[in-house]
């Protein structure tokens, strides 16, 4: 089998770089063994301008949130199915001093289109300091984004279930072959698994446990996500996700006693109603150590390439990422110094 692409991981990152290189008619092939829980598949799947705890655009967010929308309303599309869910982000001020370091903010004119000053109160909230609403935000449902996807690329024989053997991938003559599968180029979208990659784990990764409940809670907004700490994103029913912690010692798959008192502690801070925890995930996000994704050619191997270290930004990323890279390898065009694999050739 001759293919121009090789492509292995089918997370947030693979399933992208599929969208792009069907709408080109680009041959390629995922390899991925099935995971019941990954990162993807656990996280809330939110999309957000403004971020981090100072309250700041993020980096190049007019451009990431163009190609959000266009991605994820043309995987509906494809795959039939509702993905992206546009709603604001009602925020809770925990101080006095939150309130006045936003407030400082809004004379920036780029800032403060994205913020809403005074949204209507939503009830059953402990906001004694009151709330702003961050707009052009939203969540993808991403455990339907990949298992969707999955079954589409499998009956389109554009994906193999199995898992990825380094020791079999060898380049001949400039083309990259593994088993009876020839390629162009190859690129890794692994993750976290990226740290038992043998051409890329020189790379700093900085992994990061993430554990998150799904709730039942009967009174309280369906139409906004609610932040404070943490975030309470509505999926269908009365039924929310809620998250998410941040573990950098124990990178277990498992959930702990640890992450669920903690989570516990804050949505006892947001929430006065009552609530059901039904059920409670982890799993290890891919983040780096300059909080930056890492996209771009091997330093000494040609035609092999790495998209990963999306960390919590990851829906919104990817699709930008999957088109620079691909931008990169089909025309040459040279990918963003910040996110580019180069910074860390030395």
């Amino acid at each position: 089998m001759q293919i121009n692409y090789l492509i292995i991981g089918q997370g947030l990152a693979g399933t992208l770089l599929a969208k792009e290189l069907l709408a080109t008619n680009e041959s390629f092939l995922i390899i991925d063994a099935f995971k019941e829980s990954t990162s993807t598949k656990v996280a809330a799947g939110m999309y957000n301008p403004i971020s981090g705890k100072r309250m700041v655009k993020s980096w190049n967010a007019d451009e990431l949130l163009r190609d959000t929308f266009e991605a994820y309303l043309s995987l509906e599309k494809l795959l039939d199915c509702k993905l992206l869910f546009k709603q604001n982000i009602y925020q809770l001020f925990g101080s006095v001093k939150e309130q006045n370091d936003l407030s400082s903010r809004m004379d920036n004119e780029d800032f403060s289109k994205h913020v809403n000053l005074f949204p209507a109160k939503e009830p059953n909230l402990n906001d004694a300091f009151g709330a702003f609403e961050i707009k052009e935000t939203g969540w993808v449902y991403t455990r339907l984004l990949i298992e969707k996807m999955r079954a589409f690329l499998i009956e389109k024989s554009n994906l193999i279930d199995e898992k990825f053997d380094y020791n079999l991938l060898e380049n001949i003559a400039g083309n990259w072959h593994f088993k009876n599968i020839v390629a162009k180029h190859v690129i890794f979208c692994e993750g976290y698994e990226n740290i038992h990659n043998p051409f890329f784990n020189y790379l700093p990764f900085v992994l990061c446990k993430g554990e998150v409940f799904t709730i039942k809670c009967n009174d309280i907004a369906k139409d906004k996500i609610i932040k404070k700490g943490i975030y309470m994103v509505h999926l269908h029913d009365n039924i929310y996700k809620v998250g998410a912690t941040y573990e950098w010692n124990d990178l277990t798959e498992k959930t702990s006693e640890q992450g669920k008192a903690f989570l516990i502690e804050k949505l006892n801070d947001i929430l006065n109603c009552e609530y059901e925890i039904i059920n409670h995930e982890a799993n290890i996000r891919p983040t780096t150590k300059d909080r930056k994704a890492i996209i771009g050619e091997h330093h000494e191997h040609k035609n092999m390439f790495i998209l990963n270290g999306l960390g919590t930004k990851g829906v919104m990323h990817a699709p930008y990422l999957a088109k620079q890279l691909l931008a990169n390898i089909i025309l040459g065009n040279e990918i963003e110094k910040e996110i580019n694999i180069k910074r860390f050739y030395k």
